[in-house]
Formats: C-alpha cells, sequence, structure tokens
C-alpha cells in the first residue's frame, strides 16, 4: 500500500482536467473498439497498424509530466489537437463496426461492450418511439428530453448485443412527486430535500430506513480553497490548504427540467467569483444511482475545487478503485503515513462503508479523493499557474455519481455501476427485438471481464479479466464463436498454464486479485 501512496506530488491527480478526461476516455473508447473489431473481423478485417498507431499516440501522452498536468502550455496546446483527432477516429471506426453489426430490421440495437450483464438507462441518439420492446414483449416507456431520448432497458447481455422494437404506448407516468416548493423529491429508491443553496440537507434511503449523509451535513456541497503549495504549484497540494476555503453558495438558477417515467433532472447554476458552475442532476426510477452531470466555465487561478458527500457510516477505513483491483486506506490521522494521505488516488470510484450499507462516489474522469470521518472529497479542478500559467483555465465537462448500496462494497457493486457510468451503452439503429448475443461473458460476479482483443502475433483472440474482491475463485468463461484450443497466458501473451475446455465454456481458477489472460483460437 506504501508504494501506491506517494507522499509527494498530490497535486498532478487533478492538474490539467481536460487532458486526463481525453486520455480516460481514450482508453475506454479503444477498448470499445478493440471489442467490436473482433466481432467484425471477419467482414471489415482487424485493424492492428491503426489500433497500433492509436495506442501509440496514446501513451505517448501518459509521459510523466504530460498526462499528470506539470508540463507548459503549449504541451496542451498540441495534446488538445491529438486528443481531438483520435475521438474523431475512434467514433468513426466505431460507428463503421457497429453498422455492421446490427441486423436489418425497423427497430433499435442496443451494444453492452462491458464485462457485465446490464440494466441501465440508454441514450436513444435521433431514435423516435414512444416506447421500446423486447422478445418477451415488455415494454419500456422512452421518455424526451432536451438532450434526446432516455429509456431504462433490462438485461443487455455481457459483451454482446439486443435488439428491440419500436412500439407505440400509452404515455407512462412518473413515479417521481415533487413538493409545493419543489425543494423536496420522492423517488422509488430516496426522499431527497435541498437546501436554499441547491445542496442535499437530507437523502432518506427507503430500502434500507436510514439516512444517507450525516446529520446536519449536506451533500455536494463544493467548496474552493486556497491552493498555494509552497514549492511546485501544479504538482503539489500542501496539507495545509484547507486551512481557507469558501463554500460555493451563490445559487442563480434551481429548475425541474424532467419529471417523466425514466428519470427527474433538476438543473442548477452557480456562480463562484468568476466562474460559473451548471449541473443537471438526474434521479432514475429503476437505478439506485444519481448522476450529477457537470459542466464548469473556470477562471480561477491557485484555487483547488472540490465536492464533498458526508456518508452516514461508521467506518475508520475506504475503499479506492486502482487499475485490474482495489486498494482499502485508513482514513484517520494516527500515524505520519496517515497524515500523508490527506489526498489519495482512485480511479472510477471510492467507497466508505460499514457492516451492511455504504455509499459510493463514482466519476468519469477524476483521480484525486479525500476521506475524513465518513465523507468523501472528490478533487474537480486544481487551477495552478507553475508552469502553465493558465492550467484549467477553460470550460470543463464531467460526471460523477452517488451510489448508496446495501452490504458493504462487494455485495453493494459500485465497481460494475462505475464501468456503467463510464462506458454508455451504444445505440444504432436497425435490428428486431431478439434475445440478445453474448460474445463473451464469466459467470462470478467478482471477476471484471475488461479487455477482449485480437493477440499481437494474430494468432487467436485475447481475453483480460480479473478478481476484484480478493477472493481465490473458480470459473467458468463462455465463449459464444466457435474455438478449437483455449491456454493461460502472462500479460505480454506467452503460455503459463492449460485451462479445461468444454464445449463452449473455459474452467479455471483466479486466484485474489489476479489479472487473468486467455488466448482463444
Amino acid at each position: 500500500a506504501l508504494l501506491l501512496s506517494f507522499e509527494y506530488h498530490r497535486g498532478t491527480l487533478t492538474s490539467m482536467a481536460r487532458n486526463k478526461r481525453a486520455n480516460r476516455k481514450s482508453e475506454l473508447g479503444m477498448m470499445d473498439l478493440e471489442l467490436l473489431s473482433v466481432l467484425t473481423a471477419a467482414k471489415l478485417g482487424y485493424p492492428k497498424d491503426e489500433l497500433d498507431k492509436m495506442w501509440r499516440q496514446i501513451l505517448i501522452n501518459q509521459f510523466h509530466d504530460i498526462l499528470p498536468g506539470s508540463s507548459i502550455h503549449e504541451v496542451y496546446e498540441v495534446t488538445k489537437a491529438q486528443y481531438a483527432a483520435l475521438a474523431e477516429k475512434l467514433s468513426g471506426m466505431i460507428g463503421e463496426r457497429l453498422a455492421a453489426l446490427t441486423p436489418a430490421g425497423d427497430g433499435v440495437t442496443v451494444f453492452n461492450t462491458t464485462g457485465f450483464a446490464r440494466n441501465d438507462v440508454v441514450t436513444l441518439p435521433g431514435v423516435e418511439a414512444e416506447a421500446l420492446a423486447d422478445e418477451t414483449g415488455r415494454t419500456y416507456p422512452v421518455q424526451k428530453t432536451a438532450d434526446g431520448a432516455v429509456v431504462y432497458l433490462e438485461n443487455l447481455p455481457s459483451k454482446g448485443r439486443k435488439g428491440f422494437a419500436k412500439v407505440a404506448s400509452a404515455a407512462a407516468a412518473s413515479p417521481f412527486t415533487l413538493s409545493a416548493d419543489s425543494h423536496t423529491l420522492d423517488t422509488p429508491f430516496y426522499t431527497v430535500r435541498f437546501d436554499e443553496t441547491g445542496r442535499i440537507a437530507s437523502m432518506f434511503d427507503k430500502d434500507a430506513r436510514r439516512e444517507v449523509f450525516q446529520d446536519g451535513q449536506t451533500g455536494n456541497a463544493m467548496r474552493v480553497f486556497e491552493d498555494k503549495p509552497i514549492y511546485y504549484d501544479n504538482w503539489d497540494i500542501d496539507n495545509f490548504y484547507t486551512e481557507k476555503f469558501w463554500e460555493v453558495t451563490d445559487l442563480k438558477e434551481f429548475t425541474w427540467t424532467e419529471n417523466g417515467p425514466v428519470r427527474a433532472t433538476l438543473h442548477l447554476v452557480r456562480n463562484f467569483s468568476h466562474s460559473t458552475i451548471c449541473q443537471d442532476i438526474h434521479f432514475y426510477a429503476n437505478l439506485r444511482r444519481v448522476d450529477f452531470v457537470t459542466t464548469v466555465d473556470w477562471h480561477e487561478h491557485q484555487s483547488l475545487l472540490k465536492v464533498f458527500f458526508p456518508a452516514n457510516v461508521h467506518t475508520d477505513q475506504a475503499t479506492f478503485e486502482i487499475q485490474y483491483g482495489n486498494l482499502t486506506r485508513k482514513t484517520f490521522s494516527n500515524t505520519s503515513w496517515d497524515r500523508a494521505r490527506f489526498e489519495s488516488c482512485g480511479q472510477k470510484w471510492c467507497d466508505v462503508s460499514e457492516g451492511h450499507y455504504g455509499v459510493s462516489v463514482l466519476n468519469d474522469c477524476k483521480y484525486g479523493h479525500s476521506v475524513k470521518d465518513g465523507c468523501i472529497g472528490l478533487t474537480l479542478i486544481k487551477s495552478g499557474i507553475e508552469p502553465n500559467p493558465v492550467t484549467d483555465q477553460e470550460v470543463h465537462h464531467f460526471t460523477y455519481a452517488l451510489f448508496p448500496h446495501q452490504e458493504g462494497w462487494q455485495a453493494g457493486g459500485p465497481g460494475r455501476e462505475a464501468f456503467f457510468l463510464n462506458q454508455p451503452a451504444l445505440v444504432t439503429a436497425g435490428g428486431t427485438a431478439d434475445a440478445g448475443e453474448s460474445l463473451a461473458s464469466v459467470d462470478v460476479p467478482n471477476v471484471v471481464l475488461e479487455t477482449i482483443k485480437q493477440a499481437e502475433d494474430g494468432d487467436g483472440v485475447i481475453l483480460r479479466m480479473y478478481e476484484c474482491e480478493n477472493a481465490l475463485t473458480p470459473v467458468t468463461l463462455t465463449w459464444a464463436k466457435p474455438f478449437t484450443s483455449a491456454e493461460a497466458e502472462n500479460c505480454i501473451e506467452q503460455k503459463t498454464g492449460e485451462v479445461e475446455v468444454s464445449g463452449n465454456q473455459i474452467r479455471f481458477t483466479i486466484k485474489p486479485y489476479e489479472v487473468k489472460t486467455i488466448r482463444i483460437r
């Protein structure tokens, strides 16, 4: 754990937020493109040379001053153009492959690129329909929004697709009730009350029959801290940064913009100094997750923007996702090591849990976290001035989410929900209602099937997965396509052992937190 907590340069988890967002989106886009390229290899060929060029660009920009946000201004003008070109390339190649995979028909086809079977809210770009129906005849109401239509769908197969028919339907009722003063919303999962500044004053979890936040504390509370480290500005956050801060309470707009069968949305606009913070908070009819879709026009210097969720749980530790797993850290300050962890790294989620309840904060492009006394802080913008005097002086787009859950994080599943937040389902016009197809799936929830790509030597397909709950686990992997052999390999695709093959199933045991690579021919 100590090796993963460098007691210095904590600001590099947040500096140059635009670059970090572009890196996250590029990595996940490449994972989607590799999977879709495997599925369309027979029709379109596998674009290995093109993928290699794209990966090299992403990896070059992970150099230790570029991605940390500690390069000079000119570097980020170059990477801005590079990431924009990469995003355009990804969009075009993914679109081409989705079109090749979509069957004929007048319905809608939904692709789930994650390794989990999925129930989720899906955006339907350009789709006109009152409702969608699956192969059983079950209908799912479509809600029109200012940003396009959305629908809640179930049973989207792992690493696969499912077709739905467009059907006529009577208008579905909204399950949300809004109070007369518009400051209390009743949802299927929560009763939420907002204070006069737009922060969440109370959030009662109906299933668990308890408050999500600590008594007297507010959720989604934003604060701006004076951030003037002694030495390396864009590199560091010093431990005295908490001594001077301002609450973000200047509320300009508080408007409910949506209230339908899929979600209710609160639109907030806040001002701080020379900056503007806009949020659309989505409460869902069928998901416990609450999404905070955020746009910030930021014009502050040496100012650290953080958001806080004071979870009402009894614990002295927090769990943070890291690459291919997670790490638990103490949140008190008994030792010098503990005191140094006032800002900690995390990937897509952070969680605090007690015996049978927990609260997670998920994100789509942030890495700096702080946890103290059960309160999760997510660091959003840093805006240092050295060596880049205009660091983070721009418009920022990001989404974070609140995910209260019963039981600890293992059973609560923030990791799965974070993948859904980061890899939205992909939608194309075409197809008919069908049972769907899954290229690959595993039979246990604690094994994350992440990467599916062609082997580097062109001989077969590589599947990479990892165990995420510190548990020795027997696994059955199901592979939909015909194959003749399978073997265990290491991360550089060299054979390390045998696996058991029976029909279209591959069986093996995965060790706690092991990264497992399987080659299928």
